[in-house]
């Protein structure tokens, strides 16, 4: 109880709290990004068939929609 009266006491604490909390949870959906990415990556190789070595498409690829 007192940790919330101490953010809610003024706007600047609870400003630096928002910060802080949204840099926190950041971090933790960037670790959790980054662990799924990682066992994509391991299962399916990168880069994908459809790109060239650092992940831009191919320019010899034929699309259909184009005339």
């Amino acid at each position: 109880m007192e940790l919330i009266n101490f953010i809610f006491k003024s706007f600047w604490t609870y400003f630096g709290f928002a910060i802080l909390l949204g840099m926190v949870l950041n971090f933790l959906l960037q670790l959790w990004n980054r662990f799924w990415r990682h066992k994509n990556i391991r299962k399916h190789g990168y880069p994908p068939q459809h790109c060239d070595a650092d992940g831009d498409f191919e320019s010899n690829i034929k699309f259909t929609n184009n005339k």
